[in-house]
């Protein structure tokens, strides 16, 4: 009886925690040349030690499961994103980075699902393999997909309330050459296991100064201090100013007295500010 006992614990731990360690989290359809970037963001919510178990597929126009078309590797550990994208350059102009995977499973339109594989088993589910998703719930035509705080993964069955959405078009538009000057940008990497947790991609503790502006030196504050990417726009909208900021002083002396729109785009994270020149 204590041989049956203990196997039936362990059975019962491993379905526990099968398939709980990686989640879908992020599919987005770019609108750069040739449709790019196209990709999906995965979350690890434990430590992975051998990523080779997973696989990802793509379910393209309601056709049903193609299986496996990718297999990850290497390992991850807890609260890694991990990036698979149909090619690298255009994914790396959009967001800044190389993504992790490139592959033909990310090879994939707003109406296509996704899925999520471990050790052959789907363990997450985006969007209806049966079903063309155009002009349903979940189209992301020219835009995204973000899960939401504490869900998943969800098995072999699409949550569909487990998810938000950017709506169709957000990715594209004039002047689009990068996620932070999108409509909507795809909110990279705010996933988070706690439901406590808001999806943000908002920068945070984000200021500037002085504000308004006599001196030609802003000074811009983030958490990070990381690289970023500026855009200065007039109140018609027309872009008058853009640079790659490494430190956190701006020279904006070339700018005449007016009122401006400073953007900043910082590690897939964006702020949005009015600015005065004096």
């Amino acid at each position: 009886m204590k041989k049956i006992y203990f196997l039936i614990c362990a059975i019962l731990i491993t379905t526990a925690s099968f398939g709980q360690d990686l989640v879908i989290t992020g599919v987005f359809d770019g609108t750069l040349s040739g449709g790019t970037p196209k990709g999906i963001e995965l979350y690890a919510i434990n430590d992975i030690s051998d990523l080779s178990l997973y696989g990802i597929g793509s379910a393209n126009n309601g056709g049903g499961s193609d299986g496996i078309e990718l297999v990850l590797s290497g390992m991850a550990s807890s609260g890694d994103f991990i990036y698979v994208a149909s090619e690298q350059p255009q994914f790396n102009a959009f967001f800044g980075f190389d993504p992790d995977f490139t592959g033909s499973a990310a090879s994939i339109n707003g109406d296509d699902a996704i899925e999520l594989f471990q050790n052959g088993s789907v363990i997450d589910t985006f969007g209806d393999i049966n079903i063309d998703g155009s002009g349903t719930a979940w189209d992301y035509e020219d835009g995204w997909a973000y899960r939401v705080n504490g869900t998943g993964p969800d098995g072999s069955t699409f949550v569909l309330a487990n998810w938000g959405f950017s709506g169709i078009n957000m990715l594209e538009g004039e002047g689009v050459t990068n996620n932070g000057n999108a409509p909507s940008p795809f909110p990279i990497g705010t996933y988070s296991t706690s439901t406590a947790s808001v999806n943000r991609n908002e920068i945070l503790n984000f200021s500037i100064y002085p504000n308004p502006l006599t001196s030609g030196k802003l000074y811009i504050n983030t958490n990070n201090n990381s690289e970023k990417y500026i855009q200065i726009f007039d109140v018609l909208g027309k872009q008058v100013f853009k640079t790659t900021l490494k430190g956190r002083e701006l020279n904006l002396n070339k700018l005449t007295a007016g009122i401006y729109i400073l953007k900043v785009l910082e590690e897939g994270k964006t702020a949005t500010r009015k600015l005065v020149i004096k």
